[in-house]
């Protein structure tokens, strides 16, 4: 199993979860709903790399990290070939109400920021190499921000995210309009509003900041989907 390199405990229960702890998360059809923790006995393993929405086994799993109090993210894309459309027509996008295992939350898509941040951290249409912008964007705080302390030695970032698959992730967030989108400079005359930030994969910010880029809200394609995170209000 790809389990996430963290120095994190695997736990059966959310209640137990420390920040850098991970947890199963499963989805079973024949219910219609997700579970934490548990036998992962006839479930299928998502692959780091995703698997196809039209085709998604009935009963399959992953594993999410805390990262935050009342967070978790999902250590992979989930599925793929699904659009941003989709995800916003089903709530995905800001916030779909889930009671999982008896706690309830959200589950939704990580923010990623609207376009380039430069080394003050204002806004920029240029790549500097060091992230994006608003700073406090979900990517750059909890994925390349996550402490280096609770990764496993002679392990990398992209070991405990798997966001270096060439697969990358669809934000929440509408891109801005005006971004450089080629290492040449040269500005897309066709970023509107109907684009949205991706991260991840090989898009255009270097490796060590997990990649940037944008796609319009209705593209298909293997390269990119759903990373799922989990709110919920922790006592």
């Amino acid at each position: 199993m790809a389990v996430p390199a963290t120095t994190g405990q695997l736990r059966e229960r959310l209640e137990d979860m420390k920040i850098g702890d991970y947890i199963v998360w499963k989805y079973d059809s024949t219910i219609t709903g997700y579970i934490f923790g548990g036998n992962t006995s006839g479930y299928t393993e998502i692959a780091v790399t995703g698997h196809p929405l039209g085709s998604m086994p009935a009963k399959y799993f992953w594993y999410a990290i805390k990262v935050d109090k009342g967070l978790l993210i999902a250590d992979r894309v989930v599925s793929h070939t699904v659009t941003w459309d989709w995800l916003n027509s089903n709530k995905f996008v800001e916030g779909s109400p889930h009671t999982i295992s008896g706690i309830s939350g959200v589950i939704r898509c990580l923010s990623g920021g609207v376009t380039y941040a430069d080394v003050n951290g204002n806004r920029t249409f240029e790549n500097k190499n060091v992230g994006c912008f608003p700073v406090d964007n979900e990517w750059d705080k909890y994925i390349i921000g996550f402490p280096v302390a609770l990764i496993q030695k002679e392990m990398q970032l992209n070991v405990v995210w798997n966001y270096d698959k060439g697969m990358q992730t669809w934000t929440s967030d509408t891109s801005a309009e005006g971004i450089y989108t080629s290492s040449t400079g040269t500005k897309s005359a066709q970023v509107n509003s109907t684009y949205r930030s991706i991260r991840g994969g090989n898009s255009l910010i270097s490796a060590i900041w997990g990649g940037f880029g944008i796609y319009p809200s209705n593209t298909s394609t293997t390269d990119c989907g759903f990373r799922p995170v989990f709110e919920y209000k922790e006592v």
